[in-house]
């Protein structure tokens, strides 16, 4: 069984002013390997396709469609990835628009992502960072296949808070009802189809859950393709998976090696759309730190 893990931990910070304009207009996405692609405009471009990430903490460009559009290059930095760390372009863009929604004054990675995960007979554009999504409140529509971009969010469905970690959301969990650890979310990372949950946990991780129930261990492993790198990943059936009052039974976990990101001594692990995709929407509050989820009738 192949996994495909699309990780972009971008650790990058612009010093450039940033000025938006939010217009809550729902636009469809593409859903291909639970990751959502959706079409933006940079620089008043014609239509590119971005993969939506929030586990990137600063958007990509791809090489070819940067040149393309003749953007700027400011300095080379470095992407701290999954699986090791990349050295990078960097260009200036004007502006962002997805929708309706415009950010100005960001600073994009350039990459070649011409390998990069991508709907059948497509390839990507960029990534969609949180630097653009951060200053929205911004609506996923599983079942509709729909995202809106806005600036204030009017929702009394069930809440999740969640604090930013380098950019990127985090939420508490719980797992086996005994281990207690940070998950960031992570739209970014892809799976096959299927009805069970995923979640993926550092190492460290791993071997404090694995010293609570010793009769755990790895039933399969998945080859995992990340920023720096391909990966063996260890999967593992778990009793329980719990955040903020929720309670997902029989669930898998994902132990990532110490690579890349995951080697740093503050890592932690990572949620992604497998498990937000079980409900019909889902609002992610940027400006409130407020995750919120409306459940299947």
């Amino acid at each position: 069984m192949k996994f495909i893990l699309q990780l972009s931990l971008i650790f990058l910070a612009s010093g450039n002013p940033v000025s938006l304009l939010a217009n809550d207009t729902a636009v469809h996405f593409e859903y291909y390997q639970r990751v959502i692609f959706l079409h933006v405009q940079v620089n008043n471009s014609d239509s590119l396709l971005f993969l939506f990430d929030t586990g990137a903490n600063a958007s990509a460009i791809d090489a070819k469609t940067a040149d393309k559009l003749k953007l700027p290059r400011l300095r080379v930095d470095t992407v701290e990835g999954s699986a090791g760390n990349l050295q990078v372009q960097m260009v200036n863009v004007s502006s962002v628009k997805a929708g309706n929604s415009t950010v100005k004054n960001l600073v994009f990675t350039k990459q070649d992502l011409s390998f990069s995960l991508a709907p059948p007979g497509k390839h990507i554009d960029g990534i969609l960072g949180t630097d653009f999504l951060r200053h929205f409140v911004i609506t996923l529509d599983f079942k509709k296949q729909q995202i809106s971009f806005s600036e204030h969010a009017d929702n009394d469905s069930e809440s999740i808070p969640f604090e930013m970690d380098n950019g990127i959301p985090r939420i508490k969990a719980t797992i086996n009802n005994t281990f207690h650890t940070f998950l960031r979310y992570d739209s970014g990372s892809s799976l096959f189809a299927t009805d069970s949950t995923y979640i993926n946990v550092t190492t460290d991780d791993w071997i404090a859950i694995r010293q609570k129930d010793t009769t755990l261990k790895p039933s399969r492993y998945f080859r995992g393709v990340g920023t720096g790198g391909e990966l063996k990943l260890a999967v593992v059936s778990i009793k329980s998976f719990s955040f903020n009052g929720h309670q997902i039974q029989n669930a898998f976990i994902i132990v990532q090696p110490k690579l890349g990101y995951f080697a740093r001594p503050d890592a932690v692990g990572f949620l992604g759309n497998n498990l937000l995709e079980k409900y019909d929407k889902v609002v992610v509050d940027f400006p409130a730190n407020i995750i919120y989820l409306l459940r299947r009738p």
